[in-house]
């Protein structure tokens, strides 16, 4: 029976690839991206068997799991996986090294002012769209692949993003797409933290932490008390449960505690639901808002 692939172990691996294809590399950022069995045995999880590749060389890597003439021309070998991987990390990894060791702090100071203003000004973008527009989605993509060239430059680009999320946090009272999407992208800021055995947290990790529940309670309250409604909130709560998830892993236990108090805050948030109009689907919308947070605050009290 094939084993799902757990979701921090997918983490680990798309942020050690830079969610980019190995086999592409530096020309395949921004590319759709899988995790690719290279045995071809999809429950065989271990990291040394996964490998990130986009679409075509999954497709082609596949094929060459096959036997005979199909996808001749156009297969690509496990062996050949293995290398390509093998020569992407190491080249993620000398270049990390290289760009900390390399990059003087007079050049670090003017890139964080560079980001600090490129960050402002999509934020401010994103505030003139319509909720639906899909711009929405490309600005925060470009907003996550910057938390990557964080851990590759060691210039403090997540603190400014944690600025830009607050305040896009304040215009989400009535918005759909703005707050799931931004929800998305606070538990991104955390995305390297798949365990105490491979990442070691620290203290700017757990300040980011704690901001990070400060920002979903502002969306939660927003979600349950006004028009986002059970979409929003289902995205809202789901995030923040991977912060309960990596608060337990952790062993962060003032951090658990916080997480439990923002589900609370929520819960309460929705019994203030007013709908335009007619009243007399009140209650029963309350019920359901209730009914969503209720299912994921449980969730997180039973992960330990």
């Amino acid at each position: 029976m094939r084993q799902k692939l757990q979701p921090f172990l997918e983490r680990h691996v798309l942020v050690n690839n830079r969610h980019c294809c190995c086999v592409c590399q530096g020309d395949g950022y921004g590319k759709e991206v899988l995790i690719h069995h290279i045995d071809g045995n999809n429950s065989n999880n271990i990291e040394s068997n996964l490998a990130v590749l986009c679409l075509v060389h999954a497709s082609m890597a596949d094929a060459g799991l096959r036997q005979g003439k199909l996808g001749a021309g156009k297969k690509l070998k496990p062996d050949s996986v293995r290398q390509y991987k093998g020569i992407w990390q190491r080249k993620i990894k000398l270049e990390q090294q290289h760009r900390r060791e390399t990059i003087p702090l007079r050049a670090k100071n003017q890139l964080e002012i560079l980001y600090k203003f490129e960050i402002h000004k999509t934020k401010n973008l994103i505030l003139a769209l319509q909720d639906r527009d899909k711009r929405i989605k490309e600005a925060f993509d470009y907003f996550d692949q910057l938390v990557i060239e964080e851990f590759i430059s060691g210039i403090n680009i997540r603190a400014i993003l944690l600025d830009a999320y607050s305040d896009l946090a304040f215009q989400t009272i009535d918005a759909k797409t703005l707050p799931q999407r931004l929800s998305k992208s606070l538990w991104g800021l955390l995305l390297h933290l798949v365990g105490p055995d491979k990442v070691r947290i620290t203290a700017k990790d757990k300040k980011i932490f704690s901001e990070c529940l400060r920002i979903f309670e502002t969306l939660g309250e927003f979600a349950g008390e006004f028009g986002g409604g059970t979409p929003v909130l289902k995205a809202v709560c789901k995030e923040i449960c991977e912060f309960a998830e990596i608060a337990s892993w952790y062993k962060l236990a003032p951090e658990r505690k916080r997480v439990l108090s923002v589900f609370r805050k929520i819960h309460c948030a929705c019994a203030s639901f007013e709908p335009p109009g007619a009243a007399r689907n009140a209650k029963k919308e309350i019920s359901d808002r209730q009914a969503v947070v209720r299912k994921y605050w449980d969730k997180a009290k039973r992960i330990s």
